[in-house]
């Protein structure tokens, strides 16, 4: 039984556009409040590129996990639509669905391996599936680390301006303007730091929620592959080796058939030997006797044995 993922998939779905559209909505309305505020901080450029780059790397990763997310719902879409048509006793359960689905190719996967007589590791099936999607988190790994670093190279790069303006400060005390450097730099440290870890927050959620989503797909296929896939083929492949097992014992039982009556036929050939030399020995006496009364009959009538002239 298949577990219900898709409704789960919609509503993370619907929570990370809220958030990108309740973050879009946020910027453009208070547009010119951002940019006073980083100016009146004395953030400047440099805050707004750091903070840029920080929100541009979430997004980055926030879209991809959105196609991910609506390629597991399609997976999922395809999943069920197999699972139907096994449940329905359909011949070829994969006909007229997408050969690039996950459950497609598992079950062409096991097709071929039992169309070439091998024993079916599921086992290796399956540590190939998830290598293979674990690739297509590579992108969202690389997010996931990078933006708390990402926060802390804000931070380190805003210290060092304000250690800039500092050094400049200690060469000329009444400088104010390096006492503004310095107060923009400690200024777009902390709002890197913020940025960066409120990014990591929800990055962090939506990542932990796509893992859960394909744990859940993978262990739907590996459940339909155990269930449904695997006793089709492997009911055809035992009653194949069961009907090579029945062959093999009629074949055994036909060749020590085959040797009685062979045997048979050397008893009743010995026999039929034994019976002609005795009808021989039987001939050859029956011509002695027929002999012994031809002489008795001449002699007895007296006869010669040349015919008169």
């Amino acid at each position: 039984m298949l577990k219900p993922i898709k409704t789960r998939y919609y509503l993370t779905l619907l929570q990370m556009l809220v958030i990108l559209f309740l973050l879009g909505v946020v910027i453009l309305l208070n547009k010119d409040a951002v940019t006073h505020f980083f100016y009146t901080t004395q953030a400047g450029q440099l805050g707004l590129v750091l903070n840029g780059v920080i929100l541009l790397i979430f997004l980055v990763g926030l879209v991809r996990m959105i196609f991910m997310f609506l390629g597991y719902t399609r997976e999922q879409e395809v999943l069920a639509r197999f699972y139907k048509k096994v449940g329905e006793g359909a011949a070829n359960p994969a006909y007229g669905l997408p050969d690039s689905a996950l459950i497609i190719d598992r079950y062409h996967a096991v097709q071929t391996i039992a169309r070439q007589h091998s024993q079916v590791n599921q086992a290796a099936l399956a540590s190939t599936l998830v290598a293979s999607q674990a690739a297509e988190f590579t992108l969202v790994r690389f997010v996931h680390n990078i933006l708390i670093l990402a926060g802390v190279f804000g931070t380190i790069v805003s210290l060092s301006v304000a250690l800039i303006g500092a050094a400049g400060l200690l060469d000329s005390p009444d400088n104010m303007q390096q006492m503004g450097t310095i107060i923009g730099g400690m200024s777009t440290a902390l709002s890197t730091t913020i940025t960066a870890i409120v990014c990591y927050v929800f990055f962090s959620y939506f990542h932990l929620r796509l893992q859960d989503a394909r744990t859940q797909l993978l262990a739907n296929i590996e459940n339909v592959t155990t269930l449904h896939i695997l006793p089709r083929f492997k009911h055809a492949e035992n009653s194949m080796l069961h009907d090579v097992a029945v062959l093999t014992a009629e074949l055994r039982r036909a060749a020590e058939a085959i040797h009685l009556i062979q045997d048979r036929f050397l008893h009743a050939g010995e026999r039929l030997q034994l019976a002609a030399d005795d009808l021989q020995n039987a001939v050859a006496q029956g011509g002695n006797n027929l002999q012994v009364i031809r002489d008795s009959i001449r002699e007895g009538f007296r006869l010669d044995d040349k015919p008169k002239g």
